[in-house]
């Protein structure tokens, strides 16, 4: 996850917001004091699930203040091959 600080309405609107960091499902993102009342987003990338809440909820605008890539783990995907037993049938039952 990254925060870009020149997007985040916080700094160039000097208003709150705080919208990442409620819909951050393990709290990577947390709002800490910024100027006199406002609070501006801080991120823990550590505990960060790569989920993109935080980037889908941004007001800014044109560009998001957060961006999320994703975790490689989540990239990848093993699909395990099940072995299926072969069912035979000799008559119809009616």
């Amino acid at each position: 996850v990254n925060f870009i600080i020149e997007n985040c309405i916080v700094y160039y609107d000097e208003t709150s917001c705080g919208a990442c960091s409620e819909h951050c499902p393990t709290q990577a993102v947390r709002m800490v004091p910024y100027k006199g009342a406002l609070t501006i987003p801080e991120i823990e990338p550590e505990i960060c699930v790569g989920c993109g809440g935080c980037e889908y909820v941004c007001p800014a605008i044109p560009y998001k203040a957060i961006y999320v890539e994703g975790l490689t783990a989540h990239n990848t995907i093993e699909i395990k091959q099940e072995e299926v037993e072969e069912v035979t049938i000799d008559e119809f039952g009616f």
